[in-house]
């Protein structure tokens, strides 16, 4: 199994162990407040990637640090400054928006380390 995808389901795991303890238990202001925010981007991102993958046919390709990056600035339009406007349930922070980017980057790294592509044969031949 590619390492991204292995990533993505520990951090899909963490996200939910967390939404669990939150239930039962008082935990400190990371855990209650910025865990999820910063697993939110590898566990999204990985989803895309097996999507993509899966509709292309193409299990060389990934997700460039543009489109990471690009999906993390549209959370953090929508998350941070959007809802916090239109419902009392969210609150602005900017600390969110500094946890997308890092799980986006944190993927992105761990995505790096999988299979590399396949070399055509006129790049082989040359």
């Amino acid at each position: 199994m590619k390492k991204s995808y292995l990533f993505s389901i520990l951090c899909c795991s963490l996200f939910l162990v967390n939404l669990f303890l939150l239930k039962f238990f008082f935990l400190p202001e990371f855990f209650s407040s910025y865990l999820n925010d910063l697993l939110c981007m590898p566990v999204v991102l990985g989803i895309c990637l097996f999507l993509i993958r899966k509709f292309s046919r193409k299990e060389q390709l990934k997700i460039s640090l543009f489109s990471a990056f690009s999906l993390a600035a549209f959370y953090s339009l929508y998350f941070e400054l959007y809802l916090p406007e239109v419902t009392q349930r969210y609150t602005a922070d900017v600390v969110d928006v500094l946890l997308y980017f890092t799980g986006a980057f944190a993927f992105w790294l761990v995505q790096r380390k999988d299979d590399p592509p396949i070399i055509s044969e006129k790049k082989k031949a040359a």
